[in-house]
């Protein structure tokens, strides 16, 4: 069987849009059943990776909510990663598919695997008609270092030994996660969720572009100062004139599902997928980094057994499991916010 060289798009492996720092310090919940499959890739036991990339490692826990930076950093080590190299399209050339990097540099390849997320440069070049369709939620998002002092006082007590505690009033969710404790500083982020209200939900803007996710309504900071009566500490982080002074995120709900029939006709061309490029779930509600890294080890599985002639067979065995996982998402987040029986 002959080695081909392998593109690997937006998977810290081969081409990164990211600088070599990336700021990846929220954190994602891993489950066992999708990280115990990596253990023995990375010749690894489970006690020593919990310490390097749980929250709480670096003062002897292992908890389960790990930031992604520590989580890239140890897969990514012996890699050798090329860092800056965003892709813009990708084309099929006379013999090769073509990689159109920004800055003007191009790159011809025989195998391309793209995993570079919900946006993927690689779908839209190549499935420029697969949607992204947004559900009817409203999602906000920020992060907060907080100083141990506070931490002790106000937070610990609530949160006990766990990384993470939730609060609902009627349809709105609200989170508080543990991503990382360092030294003097804790770092968490919140998210404050709900349903869209109607169309003219000024909270809820399902056609707006990336760039526009900083770009936050008055109207979120008035439903905020709404709130009544919270108790700790979600009265500390969902504070009008606090969070008026800090980053704030929109986030969109969004799923994608590539065909199976198109994902086995890029096949042909040396075109492959995985992760959220093709089966994307809502960051409420989905699993998406879990399904990810199941995705990468069985397809490497795959690869080092029936090299990429064996992937239009992995695609016909991930596919249903695929669907049932968006649709297990869809209806998680639908839960979340006291509605299982509502339609998206």
């Amino acid at each position: 069987m002959t080695q081909q060289p392998i593109s690997i798009i937006g998977a810290a492996v081969l081409y990164e849009r990211m600088p070599s720092t990336p700021r990846h310090s929220y954190g994602v919940t891993l489950h066992a059943s999708s990280y115990r499959p990596l253990l023995k890739v990375l010749d690894i036991d489970e006690w020593t990776f919990k310490r390097r990339i749980a929250v709480d490692g670096a003062i002897g826990g292992s908890g389960k909510i790990n930031p992604r930076a520590l989580l890239e950093r140890l897969l990514r080590e012996g890699l050798n990663v090329q860092w800056e190299h965003a892709l813009e399209k990708v084309e099929e050339g006379p013999s090769d598919m073509s990689l159109h990097l920004k800055g003007g540099r191009t790159l011809d390849s025989s195998v391309i695997i793209g995993v570079d997320g919900p946006h993927s440069n690689t779908r839209k070049s190549l499935s420029p008609n697969t949607p992204l369709e947004v559900l009817p939620f409203v999602a906000f998002n920020g992060k907060r270092r907080v100083k141990k002092a506070l931490w002790d006082s106000v937070y610990a007590p609530h949160m006990q030994d766990s990384t993470m505690i939730e609060l609902k009033r009627g349809d709105v969710a609200m989170n508080i996660q543990v991503n990382e404790k360092m030294g003097d500083l804790v770092s968490i982020s919140w998210v404050y969720s709900r349903p869209a209200h109607n169309t003219s939900d000024p909270l809820y803007r399902p056609s707006r572009p990336v760039s526009g996710a900083t770009d936050i309504p008055d109207e979120f900071y008035e439903e905020i100062g709404a709130l009544e009566d919270l108790k700790q500490p979600f009265r500390e982080v969902f504070d009008k004139e606090k969070l008026q002074m800090e980053r704030v995120l929109s986030w969109l709900m969004r799923t994608v599902e590539v065909e199976l029939k198109e994902l086995q006709e890029l096949a042909k061309n040396g075109v492959f997928f995985m992760g959220d490029a093709v089966h994307a779930e809502p960051i409420i509600g989905g699993e998406g980094a879990n399904t990810a890294i199941r995705d990468g080890v069985s397809l490497a599985e795959c690869m080092s057994t029936n090299g990429v002639e064996g992937i239009p067979a992995w695609y016909d065995a991930q596919y249903p499991g695929w669907e049932a996982s968006i649709r297990k998402s869809e209806k998680a987040i639908a839960e979340i916010h006291g509605d299982p029986k509502s339609s998206l």
